[in-house]
């Protein structure tokens, strides 16, 4: 391929040389001829030589053009050809790098995996080695625990069982115990509050109780029983909840009663201005039918002069009027004595009951004024305390230490 541009090159060369050589020897002629005109063949001739040595021009423009499309293009178009080829074999050889250091990374993952699995497979041994020995650890625990659940239910069922043997001998037991404490609730109510119904209540539930049973032991108590539950029912009622409740009644009216100085009003207290048109209105016209307003300045002068001056009579101390507090004292003393007196009544005190409505009756006479409502409201009071309520408790006892007794024995013959 570097030898053909060669003979092309020589060529252009040979046919450029050739051309100057033909120009002489046409030239050459022209100084020999004549200067007188020519015939028509020599002057044909004459052009025909300028004509070929342009023809001749052009050919070798036109070979030398046809030499460089050739030679040069080509050239061209083999160094762009080589240059594609260099870039392809330096991509080429770069894909062969690439393709090697993808080898090289393949082979270090692979190698890195490898390691990876041999280190799972280790450690999954390791764990499967650990779980079997716990699963068998745990199997033994289960075990025992399962002996040990099985020992302690025989245990509990015996126990059970014992017990129940035991429940079926001590029921009466139970059940006594059961009767000894209404017993005791009825004596304590009865004692220590004065509760009747809740007592009779609870020796009622007792007896039924003592029924259930059987045994010749038992008819002492029951006899006792009875003639306890006779004793209660012969005391005379007190109805202390109606007491009680009449009570909270007396106190709500407490704030209605009138205070000593209330009632005692005078006249020259009515506002002077109600007087005046009281005066006016009632004051007769002048025989001319018209109102003289000489002799009505003369009335209301005489009757201010009058009203400052107030003569009465009294026959007896009067009670000075009492201050805002003296009159809260006043109506909250009295309630604190109706609210003890009610208080003391229903924890069945009847002495300090009585005592309450008598300082209570006193204190409504001293501070209240004696009008109808404050009569009947100490009546009111009288009523109440006058009210029987002294009544002598018997002893129930009895019943409660036979039963004593016997459970004792019994506890003993066990």
């Amino acid at each position: 391929m570097t030898e053909k541009p060669a003979d092309n090159d020589q060529a252009p060369a040979e046919t450029i040389d050739a051309v100057p050589a033909a120009v002489p020897a046409t030239g050459s002629s022209a100084p020999g001829t004549d200067t007188g005109p020519l015939p028509l063949g020599t002057r044909a001739s004459g052009w025909l030589g300028p004509t070929a040595l342009v023809l001749a021009l052009v050919a070798a423009v036109l070979s030398g053009w046809a030499w460089y499309s050739s030679n040069v293009s080509g050239r061209l178009e083999l160094g762009r050809e080589l240059g594609r080829a260099e870039g392809i074999n330096r991509q080429l050889e770069r894909l062969v790098d690439n393709q090697q250091d993808m080898t090289d990374s393949l082979a270090a993952l692979r190698g890195q995996a490898e390691d990876d699995r041999r280190t799972l497979e280790a450690t999954l041994a390791a764990a499967t080695t650990r779980s079997q020995a716990a699963l068998g650890t745990l199997a033994a625990q289960q075990s025992a625990d399962r002996e040990q659940v099985q020992l302690e239910l025989a245990t509990l069922a015996a126990s059970v069982e014992d017990t129940r043997r035991q429940m079926g001998t001590v029921q009466d037991d139970w059940v006594l115990e059961e009767i000894a404490q209404l017993l005791l609730l009825a004596n304590q109510r009865l004692v220590l509050v004065g509760d009747v119904a809740l007592a009779s209540r609870a020796l009622a539930l007792a007896d039924d109780r003592l029924h259930s049973l059987a045994g010749p032991q038992l008819l002492k108590v029951r006899r006792a029983l009875k003639a306890e539950q006779a004793a209660l029912a012969q005391l005379p009622k007190v109805d202390v909840d109606g007491l009680a409740l009449t009570l909270a009644a007396l106190i709500k009216q407490v704030g209605e009663l009138p205070l000593k100085g209330d009632e005692d009003r005078p006249a020259w207290q009515v506002p002077a201005d109600a007087a005046a048109l009281t005066a006016v209105a009632e004051s007769p016209p002048d025989a001319a039918g018209n109102d003289n307003s000489l002799s009505q300045v003369g009335r209301k002068v005489l009757d201010d002069l009058s009203d400052l001056v107030r003569v009465r009579r009294v026959d007896q101390t009067r009670v000075p009027k009492l201050t805002d507090a003296q009159r809260f004292l006043a109506y909250e003393n009295l309630r604190l004595h109706l609210l003890s007196a009610q208080f003391v009544l229903l924890r069945r005190q009847p002495a300090l009951f009585k005592e309450n409505l008598r300082q209570a009756r006193q204190w409504l006479a001293h501070y209240f004024e004696p009008v109808n409502v404050t009569g009947d409201y100490d009546a009111s009071l009288a009523a109440l305390q006058n009210q029987p309520l002294a009544v002598t408790l018997p002893d129930i006892s009895g019943s409660l230490a036979l039963l004593q007794a016997e459970i004792q024995r019994r506890e003993i013959a066990q």
